[in-house]
C-alpha cells in the first residue's frame, strides 16, 4: 500500500494561489472576448492619450474609488492619507507617469485594499495603480546619448518584445521590488507565460548599458542615467521586458507591493497589445 506525501503548503495558501490563477485566467479571457467581439478583419489598435488627460475608463474608475472612500459627514477634516478625491488625482498622476515613459495604460486601473492607513475619508485604506505595455522596438525617453561611451544600445526593448509597466500611487516605496508579475498570451503564436517585474530604473540601466563593461566608465554612465530616471521613473515603478513574439498579446499585470510595512495586493490590470 502506498501513500501520497502530504502537500507542505498550507491550505489557505493553496486556495489563494488557485483563486489568483483563476482570476488572472478570467482577466485574460475577458481581453480575448474583447478581441473576438471586434468586427471581422479589425485589428486592435492602441489609442494614445495626451499626458495629463484622463480617459473615460480613468474617470469611471476614479468615480468608483471615490464612492468607496466617501463619507456622509460634510464637516470632516482632510488627512494626509488619500481621500476619494485624492485617489482620482493620484490615479491621473500614475497614468501620466506611465505615458511619459511611452507606455500605453491598460484597459483598467487597479486598487489595493488596506495598503495605506485607513482614515475617515479612506476607510478601506485604498491605493490606486495603473499598468500598461508598449511593443518593441522601444527607447526610454529622455535618456542621455553618452556618445563617448561604447556599448550603449538605445533600443532597450527589441522587435518581438513587449515592455510592461506598473505605477502605484500614494504608497511608501519599499526596497523590496519583487512581487509584481505579468501573465501574457500571444493569440497568434499560441505561446504565453509569466514574467516577474523589477525596479524600473535598474531594468532600464541593465538594458541600456548591457554592452558597457564593468569599470569606472560604466559607473559614471550609471550615475548619469540614474539622475535622469529619478524624474521619469519614480520609486515604486516596475518594468518587465518580455519576449512575447509578434502578434496580438493579451496580458494581465498583478501582484504584491510592500508599502510602509503593509503588503498591498493589486488586482489584475488587463490589456491588449500589438507586438
Amino acid at each position: 500500500m502506498s501513500f501520497e506525501e502530504p502537500d507542505p503548503m498550507p491550505i489557505h495558501t493553496r486556495a489563494r494561489r488557485a483563486a489568483l490563477r483563476t482570476g488572472v485566467a478570467a482577466a485574460i479571457s475577458a481581453a480575448a472576448i474583447a478581441v473576438a467581439a471586434a468586427p471581422a478583419g479589425a485589428v486592435p489598435t492602441t489609442t494614445t492619450v495626451p499626458a495629463g488627460q484622463s480617459t473615460p475608463v480613468d474617470s469611471v474608475a476614479a468615480a468608483a474609488l471615490s464612492a468607496l472612500t466617501s463619507n456622509s459627514t460634510a464637516t470632516q477634516q482632510q488627512t494626509p492619507t488619500a481621500s476619494g478625491q485624492d485617489i482620482g488625482a493620484l490615479l491621473a498622476q500614475a497614468n501620466d507617469t506611465l505615458r511619459k515613459l511611452g507606455i500605453q495604460p491598460f484597459l483598467n486601473p487597479s486598487v489595493a485594499f488596506n495598503c495605506v492607513a485607513p482614515t475617515s475619508t479612506n476607510p478601506f485604506g485604498l491605493a490606486p495603480a495603473v499598468g500598461g505595455a508598449v511593443a518593441g522596438p522601444y527607447s526610454a525617453p529622455g535618456l542621455p546619448a553618452l556618445p563617448m561611451i561604447n556599448g550603449i544600445d538605445p533600443n532597450i526593448v527589441k522587435s518581438g518584445e513587449t515592455l510592461y509597466g506598473f505605477v502605484p500611487a500614494g504608497i511608501t516605496p519599499d526596497a523590496n521590488t519583487a512581487g509584481m508579475q505579468v501573465a501574457w498570451f500571444n493569440i497568434n503564436s499560441g505561446k504565453g507565460g509569466f514574467a516577474q517585474m523589477g525596479d524600473a530604473s535598474q531594468t532600464i540601466i541593465d538594458r541600456y548599458l548591457a554592452g558597457v563593461p564593468a569599470g569606472p566608465i560604466r559607473d559614471v554612465a550609471v550615475a548619469t542615467v540614474k539622475t535622469v530616471l529619478t524624474t521619469i521613473a519614480p520609486a515604486g515603478t516596475r518594468l518587465a521586458p518580455v519576449a512575447t513574439g509578434k502578434g496580438t498579446v493579451l496580458s494581465a499585470v498583478f501582484g504584491t507591493v510592500n508599502s510602509g510595512g503593509r503588503s498591498c495586493f493589486f488586482l489584475p490590470m488587463v490589456g491588449i497589445t500589438n507586438a
